[in-house]
């Protein structure tokens, strides 16, 4: 009797729960957004931070253990912005969940961490926070009450003159949904933005969406759509339905122009390897630890071969397209593999890069 109960309850619960959801959409619904989802990719859940690629004026997104050495109980991120001097990132643990810090570098040293107390409770587990280049605009990823389900991304301002942020609000349709919505970033130079979702998704899997945003919001208010329309559009069923919302071959321009760049600029930059805030190295031999030539040696090979399988599995993709249905199954295998092999150097060039920063750092304390 006692677990029939106890399943009554969490039958109950859930119903609740999902009739909370479905009440917070209904809300948002009539207000959905205007978008278009120029292109998606999936990737795994663990490594989509190392996936999406932002132009210098939009800073840097990184994982915790990437931006400060040391593990985090659960996974949290880290914005920094152009000009490496100020940060907001996610800390906590699994008993009191995470929420957003943020530091300034003064004089070449981080200030202390500042929690950003003003959201409170109302908004648990914060994390993927992102500002625009304003300086100002700052989204997050929450749980709670206001939330469709999952995470939600949330926005919110900076108040100069109290120097705390205002009270944050959902970021609504087609951007959050039941599922968890990580993390929205934007490219303002080139009116591209990034959504990371796990809708639709197996498990382990996030879909990470390129958009062109639009600023002021743009709504379908007096567009002759059905309810049914509005609703997948809402949800984003497929991101075919939004191609007609704008110009999707100069946005994809834009997009492939934006890679190339980035592309040059790693290129240029590869030889240039960050030890700490006061050294940087550029070849092998200003290493003083024999052990960390060794780690940067594995490094650059590792660099070069994720490189490459970079640029095939962006020709694959291209291709993958344009290719007819059995064409295209016959490709699958192949842009899966690659997929895996990626992630997997992604993964060896990040601990080879901790291990070339441990091993020299060792040496220079001494």
């Amino acid at each position: 009797m006692k677990m029939y109960k106890v399943f009554i309850i969490v039958l109950a619960l859930a119903v609740s729960v999902k009739a909370h959801a479905q009440s917070i959409f209904n809300d948002l619904l009539s207000s959905t957004a205007k978008v278009m989802f120029i292109d998606s990719v999936v990737v795994d859940k663990n490594d989509f931070l190392h996936t999406i690629q932002l132009n210098s004026e939009s800073g840097s997104i990184l994982s915790y253990e990437d931006f400060f050495h040391k593990q985090a109980q659960i996974p949290c991120a880290v914005y920094l912005n152009e000009f490496n001097n100020r940060c907001f990132y996610a800390y906590g643990d699994t008993l009191t969940g995470t929420s957003l810090y943020s530091m300034d570098k003064i004089g070449g040293s981080w200030s202390e961490p500042k929690p950003l107390k003003e959201f409170g409770e109302t908004f648990p587990d914060q994390n993927y926070p992102f500002l625009m280049t304003d300086g100002i605009t700052l989204y997050f990823a929450a749980k709670g009450e206001h939330s469709l389900g999952g995470y939600d991304i949330f926005m919110t301002l900076f108040d100069s003159e109290s120097g705390d942020f205002y009270k944050p609000e959902n970021i609504g349709l087609p951007y959050n949904s039941t599922a968890n919505d990580y993390l929205i970033a934007f490219n303002e130079v080139d009116t591209l933005g990034w959504l990371v979702s796990d809708r639709y998704q197996p498990a382990g899997k996030v879909c990470i969406y390129t958009f062109v945003p639009t600023f002021p919001r743009i709504g379908f208010q007096g567009e002759n759509l059905s309810a049914g329309e509005l609703k997948r559009i809402a949800e984003l069923r497929s991101i075919k339905d939004t191609w007609g919302f704008g110009n999707r071959e100069a946005a994809m321009k834009r997009l492939q122009a934006m890679r190339s760049n980035l592309e040059r600029t790693q290129k240029k930059n590869a030889s240039h390897f960050v030890i700490n805030d006061r050294r940087v190295i550029y070849q092998p031999d200003d290493l003083l630890s024999p052990t960390a030539k060794k780690f940067y040696t594995q490094y650059l090979e590792v660099s070069e071969m994720l490189h490459k399988n970079k640029e095939r599995i962006k020709q694959l993709r291209e291709e993958y397209h344009k290719a007819s249905a059995d064409r295209r199954q016959k490709m699958s295998a192949s842009i899966l593999k690659l997929e895996k092999d990626i992630a997997l150097q992604q993964k060896d060039c990040n601990s080879l890069i901790k291990k070339v920063r441990q091993a020299e750092n060792s040496i220079i304390r001494k």
